[in-house]
């Protein structure tokens, strides 16, 4: 007997086991309880966010849906991040993804939310309705942009300096900040850490230092043993305040965030050092006009990455939140749209003096798409390059709209 459910309390430990094993029969080993703290950590009871098919009692397929909201300017969207997609090799044709892909859509309509995420392939989770969207822009630097462009930069020696759960102080600072800027998600202090170290990464705090060695370069530990407080001596000296904070990968910075830009290429270039990698990228949302402008001199390449699958449940809060944001860095050209999406009624985006209202109308569509269609030219900038010249969106800068999500936040 097959029974579909939603996790109980006490139940992660069986559900952690179950994604282990199908996703390391899968690919490389897996272990998710450190790979996504903020779900499987030891003191999480995330049972509710896991939709379960379970065969005679033992679970056979797993989805988990994770809310997350966005807020910008004072207004919020709540979004799904789903994850943990899972059946068990025995049963896979069973039709349990399905079922719980059903379920999961469901309660997403009943719950409000505005948009679902998920990675996968984009064929396969068409059916469910998702469709890639979403982009950032990724800088790729090497040690040699540092060195030739040293002297275009100011030297402002820092320490990245490794933090760990029980710096509860740091981490409120860091938090504080995060907070502060004009596009994030709404973290709480207890979550932060789990989730800047979700996906393999690691947390550094930014501190300023005040000494420097002969060559004039900045202090940095060479590695997390050494950058880390484990020093008695160390941990008894009080911490420089942060300026900012830097979390990632070897090869992937996820998040930098710094209390002043001129910081960036001292920071960029000590995480260099720090892993001596050969090379690593840098993900900038490509609202973050500031940040652009800030690594254009000394990036090696760059290069506008799609996002993941998503699935826009509320295109009225989803264009507003997104067009509002894209209001702050370039001038929107007035017009009016009217669209209509799948099954829903027809609504009308307008733009006047910077003004933006969507609502309700009876209009004659200019356009009508269907929920991939949509995503497709409304959400993905691969639609921009082979626009219809004939086609309304092409009348106004509002499209592709800059959609983006922490990858840390994702499931």
């Amino acid at each position: 007997m097959t029974v579909y459910c939603k996790g109980q309390p006490g139940e992660l430990p069986e559900i952690l086991d179950f994604i282990n094993m199908v996703f390391s029969m899968h690919r490389v080993p897996h272990n998710f309880r450190t790979l996504l703290p903020k779900l499987y950590g030891a003191d999480r009871q995330t049972e509710w966010c896991h939709y379960l098919a379970k065969e005679d009692g033992k679970i056979s397929a797993v989805v988990c849906v994770l809310p997350i909201a966005l807020e910008h300017g004072g207004h919020t969207i709540t979004c799904a991040t789903v994850g943990s997609v899972s059946v068990h090799p025995y049963s896979r044709g069973k039709g349990y993804m399905k079922k719980l892909m059903v379920m999961a859509a469901e309660d997403m309509e009943r719950q409000g939310i505005t948009l679902s995420i998920l990675d996968g392939r984009r064929h396969r989770y068409q059916y469910y309705g998702y469709e890639p969207g979403g982009h950032y822009l990724e800088y790729r630097f090497n040690e040699d942009n540092f060195r030739h462009c040293a002297a275009r930069y100011p030297d402002i020696p820092l320490t990245l300096r490794l933090v760990a759960a029980e710096d509860t102080e740091r981490i409120r600072e860091m938090s504080r900040m995060y907070s502060e800027l004009p596009v994030h998600t709404v973290r709480s202090v207890q979550d932060f850490f789990d989730i800047c170290t979700s996906w393999g990464s690691n947390l550094y705090a930014v501190e300023l230092e005040e000494t420097v060695n002969p060559a004039g370069s900045p202090v940095l530990q060479k590695n997390p043993e050494t950058a880390s407080t484990s020093d008695p001596q160390k941990s008894a000296q009080p911490a420089a305040p942060a300026a900012g904070y830097i979390c990632g990968t070897k090869d992937h910075v996820y998040e930098l965030v710094l209390s002043d830009e001129t910081l960036l290429f001292s920071t960029l270039k000590a995480w260099s050092a720090l892993h001596g990698c050969e090379s690593f990228t840098l993900a900038v949302p490509s609202y973050d006009t500031e940040r652009i402008r800030g690594v254009s001199g000394f990036y090696e390449r760059f290069s506008v990455r799609e996002e993941d699958n998503y699935r826009i449940i509320n295109y009225s809060d989803a264009i507003r939140f997104f067009l509002s944001i894209k209001s702050e860095t370039e001038p929107l050209t007035n017009g009016r749209l009217a669209l209509k999406i799948g099954g829903r009624p027809t609504f009308a985006i307008a733009v006047s003096s910077g003004v933006i209202t969507i609502e309700p109308c009876c209009d004659t569509p200019d356009l009508c798409l269907n929920d991939v269609e949509a995503v497709d030219l409304l959400f993905s900038p691969a639609s921009f390059y082979g626009r219809d010249p004939s086609s309304p969106l092409f009348s106004v800068n509002w499209f592709p709209l800059p959609l983006s999500v922490s990858h840390l936040d994702k499931c």
